[in-house]
């Protein structure tokens, strides 16, 4: 049973509740106990004292009261030193020297105080009561049996709140180990808990409503996803063959055409990249890609090699340093997609810069002199259409590179450099594998 779980909480809050009872009934029960032996011993010197003038009227001669553990007096001078200054002032009653209301004196000790009838003297009854409470007294022995008890009853009711927090408890239980042996990704879940008719029941119920709504959305998503990039093809083809037709034409070779035909065929390139982009990923979240061994240093020189033509066209220098041959085991498609949109993002906000690609063990860093981030949202630039003023882009990229990260386990960092431009960093250690 773990410390943080809800039925740990509640065993040990009803346990400690029980305890505390059990501590306050047994207080009372002392309590009472010890008032009870006070009221009988109080009422023991009332009925000496009413014997004792009762003779008293018929003989004033009568001997004083005599009884084990109790003292007569009726001359204050008899009385013990710490009984001598006090009692002769109070007025007729009974005192105790031990209690909420006790006057000072010895401890354990109950006086009697009754003025004679003629008035001229008083006579006093104390009573030892430590040696009742030693030797006769119930409370002492009750008090044994009060601990033996109060312990006894504190476990067997731990115990009995155990038992039944774990029946209590066990359907919620149940429902929680099965939520923790399914798949994030596991979807197409039904618990039997959700035929019940309690708290649990609801509970459960709604969870896997929660699920099959999660898939219907992620469903549709998918679907959206893949319909989209297949429509969106047709325009670009169309396009793609429009350009191929524009350039037999003598007049595309004229020096004023040539920059917006390129940045034309630039467009449909990137749009291209974006349609393979999206169409992986609904491949990848249903399931239909399956994954590969690749070096690390072998596919960012083939992306490089790629986006080469790019880097030229805006006269960037392109600094390559790879360290190792680590292998890794996700998707070289994914590896290539997240490089790629980092490498875009550097050339496109690069004019003429520096672009630099290092690669360290798993540790993929891309940098690049240009313009850089604003503050206001670098901590943000990772999120769906975030983009800078600059910004020809949809605010994608970035996205779909921690979209990507995050299903892998990848560590993504981003940052503006000291000097100026971007730092963009990704540790695919995660999915290291042999070499």
């Amino acid at each position: 049973m773990k410390f943080n779980s809800l039925r740990f909480k509640a065993i040990v809050l009803y346990s400690v509740s029980l305890v505390i009872l059990l501590a306050l009934y047994g207080w009372a029960q002392f309590g009472t106990a010890r008032v009870t032996e006070d009221e009988v011993l109080n009422n023991i010197l009332r009925y000496e004292a009413d014997d004792y003038f009762n003779r008293y009227d018929a003989d004033p001669d009568t001997r004083l009261p005599q009884m084990r553990h109790m003292r007569a007096f009726n001359d204050p001078e008899q009385l013990l030193p710490e009984f001598r200054a006090k009692l002769p002032m109070m007025r007729d009653g009974v005192y105790e020297t031990s209690g909420p209301f006790a006057i000072p004196g010895p401890d354990s000790h109950n006086i009697l105080v009754r003025t004679y009838p003629e008035g001229d003297r008083r006579l006093y009854l104390v009573y030892d009561a430590s040696h009742v409470i030693a030797e006769h007294s119930c409370s002492l022995g009750s008090t044994s049996i009060m601990v033996i008890y109060f312990v006894f009853t504190a476990v067997l009711g731990t115990l009995l709140v155990f038992f039944i927090g774990k029946i209590i408890f066990y359907p919620l239980d149940s429902l929680a180990g099965k939520l923790r042996a399914y798949a994030p990704d596991d979807l197409d879940r039904v618990f039997s808990e959700s035929e019940r008719r309690d708290e649990v029941g609801l509970l459960a119920s709604n969870i896997q409503n929660s699920f099959q709504r999660v898939r219907c959305f992620i469903k549709r998503e998918q679907e959206f996803t893949r319909d989209a990039s297949h429509e969106l093809r047709t325009p670009l083809s169309v396009i793609k063959g429009a350009m191929e037709l524009i350039r037999l034409y003598p007049e595309s070779e004229r020096p004023e055409m040539q920059k917006p035909l390129d940045r034309i065929e630039r467009s449909v390139t990137d749009m291209e990249e974006i349609i393979e982009t999206l169409l992986w990923i609904a491949r990848e979240e249903s399931g239909d890609v399956a994954g590969s061994t690749f070096c690390l240093s072998e596919a960012v020189e083939g992306v490089v090699q790629s986006l080469h033509p790019l880097a030229e066209s805006k006269n960037i220098d392109l600094v390559i340093e790879l360290e190792g041959d680590d292998i890794n085991t996700a998707p070289k498609r994914a590896f290539s997609i997240v490089l790629s949109n980092l490498l875009a993002n550097a050339f496109n906000y690069t004019p003429n810069g520096s672009v630099g690609v290092s690669l360290k063990g798993s540790v993929l860093t891309v940098w690049d002199t240009g313009m850089g981030i604003a503050d206001e949202i670098l901590e943000n630039v990772s999120n769906p259409y975030v983009k800078g003023e600059n910004s020809s882009g949809f605010g994608l990229g970035l996205s779909i590179v921690q979209r990507l990260c995050d299903r892998f386990g990848w560590i993504f960092y981003i940052s503006n450099r000291s000097g100026g431009g971007t730092v963009v960093s990704i540790d695919f250690s995660s999915t290291k594998g042999e070499t």
